[in-house]
């Protein structure tokens, strides 16, 4: 009964999202530039920031940052990866159906997407394990990552091709592997494996 409760509570909570693409068409294109185009150019904006400051340190000639700034570039590769990984295990192995296959009835989303593919969301897992991993060392720049991956996951919700539940797991997921992985790399002082790698002094 209280399971029952909560999934009652969930579904209301997608139909009122998805509702908005009813209520405010005129809105609809934005929702789907941020639901499904936009992800590949926070991907690159991410790239050519992390590779602006690599480039930033070698113009100064800041040994040690270039050190730090690689094994950044290291843990964020990692945790993006592994936590898309588990991400990607949990889906296929679930098999649950996008909203439009398990609500027959009103439910039109804003693109065609997936199938049996739903849980957890790919795209909130990747983006919150990017946001989180450059946040813990640049909070500013973080902070802008972290916004894109609420965004984007929040509007794939409205587009109707995801359900609350599968950008919540998802965010735990890349949020959690993140901190794990940023764990992991201040136990074995990849710092210095670097370090020792372009045999750079500290």
């Amino acid at each position: 009964m209280f399971l029952q409760k909560i999934i009652q509570f969930h579904n209301q909570i997608f139909y009122w999202m998805h509702s908005l693409t009813q209520i405010h068409p005129e809105y609809n294109h934005f929702v789907y530039i941020i639901a499904e185009k936009i992800d590949n150019y926070v991907i690159l904006f991410a790239i050519l920031t992390l590779l602006f400051f690599v480039y930033r340190s070698l113009a100064s000639h800041r040994k040690k940052r270039f050190v730090l700034l690689i094994s950044e570039m290291a843990e964020i590769l990692s945790s993006v990866m592994l936590a898309y990984g588990v991400s990607h295990l949990i889906k296929i192995s679930t098999a649950l159906p996008r909203p439009v296959l398990r609500l027959h009835g009103g439910v039109h989303p804003l693109f065609a997407y997936g199938g049996f593919d739903s849980f957890p969301s790919g795209h909130a897992t990747l983006f919150m394990a990017l946001g989180v991993m450059i946040y813990l060392y640049h909070k500013k720049i973080g902070s802008f990552f972290i916004f894109f991956a609420l965004i984007i996951a929040l509007a794939r919700v409205i587009g109707g091709v995801h359900f609350p539940i599968d950008i919540l797991v998802g965010w735990i997921i890349g949020g959690g592997v993140s901190l794990l992985v940023y764990r992991f790399f201040k136990k074995v002082k990849i710092s210095l494996l670097v370090q020792k790698i372009f045999h750079l002094e500290k």
